[in-house]
């Protein structure tokens, strides 16, 4: 066997299916005393959270649902200014466990806008499995580049980089590129005639940590976000000019501050 057969027979694939529901009416859509249940079950699961999706893995031809997404609307939907308002995504697993959280970061995503001239959405994740929080930024866009996000995965061996590449075209794709050795190992397919959003994502690595579950879940999350994406850039083009005129400053959430608080602080206290 050659060492590219090897290579070969060592990689591994998982695909996972992000379906995001047509209409609220839903046939998962929640009582209020499952509700109450789930509450119960995992403080992660908010009052105000609407679920919006399902998440599926997809083996030998064969979808199994594995978790749900959701997202908090107190803090968007509510929200009569779209100014102020704050995206906040959650995955849980198919029993209502909580699983990740990815949380806009407004404080930052103005600031980095103000001084890059583009709108650039920022967020933290804080996904089951990881030590460390997960920063997911775009670094790149505009009308004449293709619109790139960031983010990386820390472990015990140090780090990955990677790289979210959107794809020019009528769907909304994205490629997955580690960023040590600018290697494409996966991608996030947006269906175009999908109604509500459906989000295929493909990776195929013999790396074990590119196929995470880490890694996939900070996916699902980033995918999810992106049924929000064109509000929050006109939210953030809107803000930036007021902000520049010296008329507007974005409220920050306390939840905000603290994912920034200084732990070596907090521990001098």
């Amino acid at each position: 066997m050659t060492e590219e057969e090897k290579i070969q027979e060592d990689i591994e694939e998982r695909k996972i299916i992000v379906d995001l529901w047509k209409t609220k009416m839903h046939g998962e859509i929640i009582g209020i005393k499952q509700k109450e249940q789930y509450m119960a079950k995992d403080r992660q699961f908010n009052p105000d959270l609407e679920l919006i999706g399902e998440v599926k893995e997809k083996k030998k031809e064969i979808e199994e649902t594995i978790g749900y997404v959701g997202y908090r609307k107190k803090l968007w939907d509510e929200i009569p200014s779209k100014l102020e308002r704050r995206l906040v995504i959650k995955l849980f697993s198919k029993s209502m466990y909580h699983q990740g959280t990815l949380e806009e970061m407004v404080g930052r995503e103005f600031t980095r806008s103000l001084s890059a001239r583009q709108d650039f959405p920022s967020f933290m994740g804080m996904v089951d499995g990881s030590e460390y929080m997960i920063p997911l930024n775009k670094t790149r866009g505009g009308w004449l580049f293709p619109e790139w996000f960031v983010f990386r995965i820390d472990d015990e061996k140090g780090f990955i980089p990677i790289i979210l590449k959107h794809k020019k075209g009528p769907g909304i794709d994205y490629r997955v590129v580690n960023g040590i050795g600018d290697e494409q190992f996966g991608l996030i397919n947006g269906r175009k005639f999908d109604i509500g959003g459906r989000y295929d994502i493909t990776l195929k690595s013999s790396d074990e940590r590119l196929l995470s579950n880490v890694l996939v879940r900070t996916l699902i999350l980033f995918a999810t976000s992106l049924k929000f994406h064109s509000d929050i850039n006109n939210k953030v083009k809107e803000g930036t000019k007021l902000m520049k005129k010296g008329e507007w400053l974005p409220p920050l959430s306390q939840s905000e501050l603290d994912l920034k608080r200084n732990p070596r602080a907090i521990l001098r206290k």
